[in-house]
Formats: C-alpha cells, structure tokens, sequence
C-alpha cells in the first residue's frame, strides 16, 4: 500500500513540468498539490483501515437515488359513461287488400342509440333510424333500383332525475306514457314525440303529463298535445299483478285544420268538405292489465279503451288481448292474441298503430302473434292481421297482413 502511495505520488510530481508548460502554470500547479494532498489523505485512511485502526472519519457511500412519482389519478374514460347499442330487422311482407292485388315487399329497418349519463341524475341520448321522415315507422322498402336509403334522427332527448320519485325529459323521446300490453291502440311503438314530460312514481303509484309540439305555424296558434295519466301499480295478491289507470289526451286546434303529418290525407279519420279535421280530439282512455304465469310462464292479460269526446260519431276505440311468455333469453318463445276495433275519429290516424288496418283508424279485427330466440342475439317472428277497414269511409273491406321479422339486437 505504501508502495501505490509513493507511486501515485512520483506520477504527480512527473506530471508537475507539463502543468508549468500551461499559460496559467501557478494555478494548475495549485489545482495538482491540492490533488496530490486530497488523495495522500484518502490513502492514509485506506491504510489505517487495512491496519485494522478506526477511521476518523465515515463516508456514506454514494448512491443514485431515482424520485418515483406517485400514481397519477386519471380521469375515467368518456366511455365507461357512455352506452351504445341497436337493432336490425328485416322483414318480409304480405298485404292483402280486397280493393288492390295482393302486394309483397321486403323491408328493413335499422336503428342505432347512444346514451351517455352526464352526471348521477341526468341521461342524454340520440338515436337514428331509417324510415326518413315517417314519423311512426322505421321501415325501408327495398326498391327504387338500389337507391341509397334515408335515415332521420329518430331520438334526441335528455332525461333528468329531479328525485328519486320524480323525472323530466324534454326533446324527442320515447313515448313517455304506460300503454297496457305494450299496445299500440292510441299511439304507435315507434313514435317518438316532442317537447317535455313529467314522470312520478311515489309508490304503488304512478303519473305522466306532458306537452308535445304537434304542429307550429307561423301565422294562427300551434297545435299541441298535451296528455295527462294517472294509475296504480303493485300486487293484489296469490302473484298476481295489476296495472289500471286512466289518461287524458287533449290535441289543441285541431278540427277545421288540415291532417296531422299527411296534410292530404286523414289516416282514417273523418274529414270535411275542405280536407280538414271534421272533429278536434279530446280523448278519454280507461286501461287495464294484469300479470300471473301459467305453467311457470308469464303471462298478461289486458284491455285499452278510449272514447273521443268531440266526435259525434264514430269516436271510441276497444282494445284486448293475451300474451303469454316472453321470447327474449336464447331458447325462449312467445304467442300473442289481441282484438281490436277502432272506429275512424277515436285517436289521431297519424299516431295509431302503422300496421293494423293499413296503418289507419276506421278498421276492427285480429292478430296473431309468435316469436323465438335464438342464440347470438337474434330472433324471429311472425304476425298476422285479419280485418276490415274503411266502414266511415263507406268502403268497407277486407284487410289481411302477414309479417314475417328476422330481428337482430347489439
């Protein structure tokens, strides 16, 4: 060891003759004495320790310490708020209709939804569909030589929980009011309405209101709907349930003034010598359904009537009918039954079913029903409708239609 001491000290002193060849030789020489004395010390300690003497002085040993952040809080992804989802039919058609050739179409019917929650108590969605403007169907016949099929938005809406008990929803939206056996005697499935609605549910006890924009002119006062409806849900006991009600539907100036929707056409209900609506529409509904399963099966039973009070004539509606199970887990089935006869000014032709009777008031008779689920997400069904149309139109006829759906969900 002593020998490395001297040997470092001999390169050093060797070194020394450069250093005065620099042009600022006095300071490097400073800089290699105070070296020279810095590495003596060391290996004096060195030495000593070897010698098994305690060092006088204890260097901690030198270490790279690296700072690891903490884990940064991310914001969660726009995504996990948002839900995305849809269906695809496609169907093919038979009518039959004593005053016309039997006629048979294909047709599709495509729908996509986006709905996201803005917060804890307010949901926002948008939804397309083909159909084009129809303001009651999404179905595109397949025609016009391939042409490229429109599609319109068919919900834009937001819907806010006031309470737990208490909901606003505004835009255009679902049909907001309770339709027993999920019918369709007033208004079609696929409406979607527009302007604002109020939904309570304190309990067994249930309430709708709303006031929808039917039609705004520009010159004379718009024409609204407003609706109202109140009812009762729960158990009456032995499993069985109930759902009964009632419903106010108010459809400001409308008599004197053209169709809603199809200006040229009243969709069944009556019209006066200009074209116009012959009866405004004050309609009064009165529903029904009861839940029980048979054989381990759901089943529902139900009954909507509706009677318009300003309608001399032809003014009240009867709906009723069975189904039994549900044909929506994979392997699942479903048969259906309902009568109806639904005179031409009971409801507004424009929103009432757009398939029984041709898509019009002033028609009565049967459909059969049944659906199977198979696995994938995707099902099948079948319907039948046997009827008449036109007795307030003085056409009186028979009116058959057969559909037979491929449907798709995701």
């Amino acid at each position: 060891m002593r020998l490395a001491r001297l040997s470092l000290v001999a390169v050093c002193i060797l070194c020394m003759p450069l250093l005065h060849a620099q042009t600022e030789p006095r300071e490097e020489i400073a800089q290699l004495e105070a070296r020279i004395a810095f590495l003596e010390e060391r290996l004096a300690r060195i030495e000593a320790g070897m010698n098994g003497e305690p060092e006088t002085e204890q260097e901690a040993p030198l270490e790279r310490v690296v700072a690891v952040p903490p884990p940064r809080e991310t914001a969660p992804s726009w995504t996990e708020n948002l839900t995305l989802d849809g269906d695809l039919r496609y169907r093919h058609e038979t009518i039959n209709d004593d005053t016309v050739s039997v006629r048979h179409r294909h047709r599709i019917r495509a729908r996509a939804n986006a709905t996201a929650m803005v917060n804890d108590r307010m949901e926002v969605g948008f939804g397309l569909s083909t159909g084009g403007i129809a303001n009651d169907s999404g179905n595109q016949t397949l025609d016009e030589g391939f042409s490229r099929k429109s599609i319109g938005v068919d919900r834009a809406y937001f819907d806010w929980s006031l309470s737990e008990s208490l909901r606003l929803a505004g835009g255009k939206m679902s049909n907001p009011f309770f339709r027993p056996g999920g019918y369709h005697l007033l208004y079609d499935n696929d409406l979607r309405p527009e302007g604002l609605a109020l939904r309570a549910s304190p309990g067994a006890f249930f309430a709708n209101a709303a006031a929808f924009f039917v039609e705004e002119r520009g010159s004379g006062p718009e024409t609204m709907w407003y609706g109202l409806q109140a009812g009762y849900r729960g158990s009456i006991g032995n499993g069985v349930s109930l759902t009964a009600g009632a419903s106010v539907h108010e459809l400001s100036h409308a008599q004197g003034r053209r169709p809603v929707f199809t200006p040229s056409n009243g969709q069944g209900n009556q019209l006066d010598a200009n074209g116009n609506y012959l009866y405004g529409f004050s309609q009064l509904e009165v529903f029904g359904q009861l839940g029980f399963d048979v054989a381990g099966d759901p089943m529902t039973v139900f009954v909507d009537y509706v009677t318009n009070d300003e309608a001399a004539e032809f003014g009240d509606g009867l709906a009723f009918g069975i189904d039994y199970r549900r044909a929506t887990d994979m392997g699942t089935w479903n048969l259906a039954y309902v009568y109806q006869d639904l005179e031409a000014n009971a409801v507004v032709g424009a929103f009432t079913d757009s398939d029984f009777a041709g898509g019009t008031s002033d028609g009565s008779g049967h459909t059969v029903r049944a659906g199977f689920s198979f696995p994938g997400g995707w099902s099948l069904a079948l319907r039948y409708i046997i009827g008449d149309r036109g007795e307030a139109a003085g056409n009186q006829r028979d009116y058959n239609r057969l559909q037979a759906d491929i449907n798709f969900d995701y």
